[in-house]
């Protein structure tokens, strides 16, 4: 089953597209995608669709920002009834809440998740699709650059984060970054996030309505409590997020998806699937995105993906991959500057 978003996630694409000196059209054909997408912004589109337009666009174009030039140009109108929610919530920390629990409605290829440390919180990005690296960049940019132009306009531009992070490589230029998010961003950390104080998001929002967010709220949990995913889509969710922190094993992703194992698996059987077999192929496509994305240390990409040692993440790299993965990255760098040249011709 594919995550889907409202074509309202290509707003302007055709404006930012033809700046970079990219035909539209032609690029939403290679998407497989119909030209209505740009005219009607409330159809369900795949999210891979878009996820690869915007990572193609980015690097037939060579411009690294092409999804943050996206969030550019939004405003909280183009997140339809999301929007609502967010707009007649009491403080900055609910509208974050609210946008957390109803991105899905508009947008199922990105994953929202709020956690607290003490006075710090952070908003993590990541996204719920098939595809490499490449993918899941522009699409986290751009989402991350919008969520930082709705809580703007939310805050009426007093909103201001400790930081932003991405778990990607620092890009050659930084001017469309600054321009769109600030300039402390911070590249190759371990998780893709806004960053803020959690006193900071206590601040009022000036619009909310407590009566019309409730009338709000009911029609979104209506649609929310409609929305059914196959389990092997939110196990594979569950899995992504945990990962990272090395907590991730058969019984955490069931005691988060609040099944016991056997069940879970029992359920997942009927697609030809497994927890474990999940968990692999999710540490697959992370393992892909650490190497491929950042300067870290091997030591460091084993620890993110739950190994307790380099030598052990090597030797199961090396089963999926076919090669080591020094191999890998050498032959990802090469393949990059092979596209890169044939682009510029």
């Amino acid at each position: 089953m594919h995550a889907l978003t409202r074509s309202a996630s290509l707003t302007d694409y055709e404006h930012v597209a033809r700046s970079v000196g990219l035909d539209p059209f032609r690029m939403l054909r290679m998407a497989k995608l119909p030209a209505k997408v740009l005219d009607d912004p409330n159809l369900m589109i795949s999210a891979d669709s878009v996820g690869w337009l915007l990572a193609e666009s980015a690097r037939l174009s060579g411009q690294e920002a092409f999804g943050l030039l996206l969030a550019e140009t939004r405003s909280l109108a183009n997140l339809g009834m999301l929007a609502l929610a967010m707009r007649e919530e009491p403080t900055l920390r609910a509208a974050m809440q609210s946008c957390v629990r109803y991105m899905r409605l508009h947008n199922a290829g990105v994953q929202l998740r709020l956690d607290e440390a003490g006075d710090v919180v952070l908003l993590h990005v990541g996204a719920n699709m098939v595809g490499g690296h490449g993918v899941w960049r522009q699409t986290i940019e751009m989402s991350t650059g919008i969520g930082m132009r709705m809580f703007n306009v939310l805050s009426r531009n007093t909103f201001r984060p400790l930081r932003i992070s991405f778990t990607h490589e620092r890009p050659a230029s930084l001017e469309v970054h600054h321009r769109v998010l600030g300039t402390a961003i911070e590249f190759s950390q371990e998780c893709n996030a806004i960053v803020c104080r959690g006193g900071n998001l206590n601040m009022p929002i000036p619009a909310a309505d407590p009566t019309l967010i409730r009338e709000v709220k009911r029609m979104l949990d209506i649609q929310l409590a409609n929305v059914r995913d196959e389990p092997a889509q939110r196990a594979r969710q569950v899995a992504r997020m945990l990962l990272p922190s090395g907590l991730c094993s058969v019984e955490q992703v069931a005691q988060h998806l609040g099944m016991h194992r056997r069940t879970l698996n029992r359920h997942l059987a009927a697609e030809g699937e497994s927890v474990t077999t999940i968990i692999n192929a999710v540490r697959a496509e992370l393992a892909e995105e650490y190497l491929a994305g950042s300067k870290r240390k091997l030591y460091e990409v084993a620890e993110l993906l739950g190994f307790s040692s380099a030598g052990d993440f090597s030797r199961w790299f090396r089963i999926q991959f076919g090669k080591t993965p020094s191999e890998w990255v050498a032959h990802h760098r090469e393949s990059k500057a092979t596209a890169g040249s044939l682009s510029r011709r």
